[in-house]
């Protein structure tokens, strides 16, 4: 095993971290994290506003009775020969 070891920190030198480096790559984490709840929450927010037009909009189409779409192109009266 020490032998592996060894011969994976000769073939991937750039993964030795020192304490500076993990303390800002941790930085950077949590940057990206308060970052993805702000835009979270700026998403939530337009999902709320579409939502309450959408409500609008169906109580705008209740209080005007518009027809069902899929009576748009029915006769207005059947017809009889």
């Amino acid at each position: 095993m020490e032998q592996i070891a060894t011969n994976h920190q000769h073939t991937h030198p750039a993964t030795d971290m020192t304490e500076e480096d993990f303390k800002q790559a941790v930085e950077n984490i949590l940057m990206l994290q308060s970052n993805n709840d702000q835009n979270l929450l700026k998403l939530q927010a337009q999902i709320d506003g579409l939502q309450k037009q959408i409500s609008d909009l169906n109580d705008l189409k209740e209080m005007f009775r518009l027809p069902k779409p899929e009576n748009k192109d029915r006769k207005l009266f059947d017809e009889q020969e």
